[in-house]
């Protein structure tokens, strides 16, 4: 496997460092050959950035693949956000040879080169597409099996799909499959693919944010799902943070929020502790608890501490 540099984005390590630290674990038990690289910045952001300055938008995200395209390795991110940002970036540069000499004009000044030749990645079909099944199974220590999970795929994912060219726009499968590789049952719902409203709250809709949040969580309830596995720092948000602050509010609703990287290393025999899944507004114990019972009914197993100790998580 070709070498890669990580780029974590600005959320995961200023808001949930947990997230990292799953991410790492993960790679340094499946021997990886990540790198961290010093030259990237945010992104940046679509949303606010692109639709006030489309030219800082499509030179700051140059920029940042120029950091790879320099060093000849590839980049694998976390976080869809910033993957969908810079492939889109790639995509229209590659095929605008005009816009890629005026970006590279720019670059030189800071002695960079946009060439687009580094492959991006996210961490989902990454270890799909290029781990694979096999190996992942191969390493699995601990199964799903008997648990129930949701799954949320986003909207930066597999969009836009002529840039990323990872899984069926409109019909994906690919975490589906990781999710069922793991032994767990994915389960089909209405609200699979809506969007979590989490870029509402950047443009000042906190109450419409909630609201798409909301319509999710209470279908998930409905159909008793165990947990909702997500890989997008801003879905996490959006599940963990904000269902945390509506419980609070008295709703009836509750759903553990749990990251694939975190997932994964479960999976691998990595405690909640070492996954920092303390760090979770959202108490995991239940899903935890559910899921010793159900190794425990398939033979002798590790003890899992469901006791997680989190200051104000919500059982």
């Amino acid at each position: 496997m070709k070498e890669f540099a990580v780029f974590w984005g600005c959320t995961i390590q200023a808001r949930f460092p947990f997230l990292e630290k799953s991410s790492r674990l993960v790679f340094e038990a499946f021997k990886l050959p990540y790198r961290d690289v010093n030259g990237f910045t945010c992104c940046p952001e679509k949303s606010l950035i692109n639709n006030v300055d489309p030219k800082a938008f499509a030179v700051t995200a140059a920029r940042n693949v120029s950091v790879v395209d320099g060093l000849g390795v590839d980049l694998v991110s976390p976080c869809t956000g910033c993957v969908s940002n810079l492939a889109t970036v790639k995509e229209d540069l590659l095929h605008n040879p005009g816009e890629k000499a005026e970006v590279n004009n720019l670059l030189k000044e800071v002695d960079k080169e946009f060439t687009g030749e580094a492959n991006l990645f996210h961490l989902v079909p990454f270890f799909h597409d290029q781990v694979g099944k096999n190996i992942i199974q191969r390493k699995i220590k601990k199964t799903f099996a008997g648990m129930k999970v949701a799954i949320h795929y986003g909207c930066h994912m597999i969009r836009p799909s002529h840039a990323l060219k990872n899984d069926d726009p409109m019909d994906p499968v690919k975490f589906d499959d990781l999710i069922r590789w793991l032994g767990a049952e994915s389960l089909g719902h209405r609200t699979k693919m809506m969007c979590c409203g989490q870029g509402l709250d950047r443009v000042d809709q906190h109450e419409n944010a909630l609201h798409l949040a909301r319509e999710k969580l209470v279908e998930l309830k409905k159909i008793e799902a165990d947990a909702l596995i997500v890989c997008c720092p801003s879905c996490f948000q959006q599940f963990d943070n904000n269902q945390f602050l509506m419980i609070r509010e008295g709703e009836k609703i509750y759903t553990p929020v749990i990251y694939f990287t975190e997932l994964l290393g479960l999976a691998l025999g990595l405690s909640p502790e070492e996954l920092g899944m303390g760090g979770h507004r959202v108490d995991v114990g239940p899903f935890l608890k559910k899921w010793k019972e159900q190794l425990d009914k398939a033979g002798p197993s590790e003890v899992i501490d469901t006791e997680l100790n989190v200051p104000g998580a919500l059982a």
